[in-house]
């Protein structure tokens, strides 16, 4: 017996000593945080519905909507759950007012080269163009733009992301 746990103590140290990465962890990926307008909060305690529901979904890690802005600040693993994915389930929450209430999800982006309409129209035209993007919403003055999208799709904002970059658009998420 001690003969079988030295020769598996040896395996251990030589695949550490080697770099073998057959028992090593991937690192982990670091998640998206973003920012949503969310349509539809009609009361605070709106905002613990949303909340409540995002919080059991996969890959999200942590969320907090504001009931003063309207916005909720959400962190997840968007290899997981993409963006547009994010926003249908926003939009799938079951609202507390009934079935005749939705809310809805807008995903935040800031564009510094947004500064006026000139700008604003062109992120706006490159964004538009992306399939799974229902419609754009531009803000100079925020330097910034706010995307709704359809229902269905997987879109992620790093795709939204590097398509305004192709246009030397700079943007990252809010």
């Amino acid at each position: 017996m001690p003969v079988r746990t030295l020769s598996v103590a040896a395996l251990f140290g030589l695949v550490a000593l080697s770099g073998s990465s057959a028992l090593a962890e991937e690192p982990a990926k670091p998640s998206t945080k973003a920012t949503y307008l969310i349509t539809g909060l009609h009361c605070p305690p709106c905002t613990r519905t949303v909340e409540g529901s995002l919080a059991r979904v996969k890959g999200v890690k942590s969320v907090s909507v504001d009931w003063r802005t309207h916005n909720a600040k959400i962190e997840y693993d968007e290899s997981v759950l993409p963006a547009q994915t994010l926003a249908s389930l926003i939009a799938g929450t079951p609202h507390m007012m009934g079935g005749g209430m939705q809310y809805g999800g807008w995903l935040a982006l800031k564009v510094p080269s947004i500064t006026d309409d000139a700008s604003g129209e062109k992120a706006k035209a490159t964004l538009s163009k992306l399939e799974g993007v229902k419609s754009v919403a531009v803000y100079p003055k925020q330097h910034s733009a706010a995307v709704l999208f359809t229902g269905k799709g997987s879109l992620s904002s790093q795709q939204m992301i590097e398509a305004l970059a192709k246009e030397g658009l700079e943007a990252s998420n809010f």
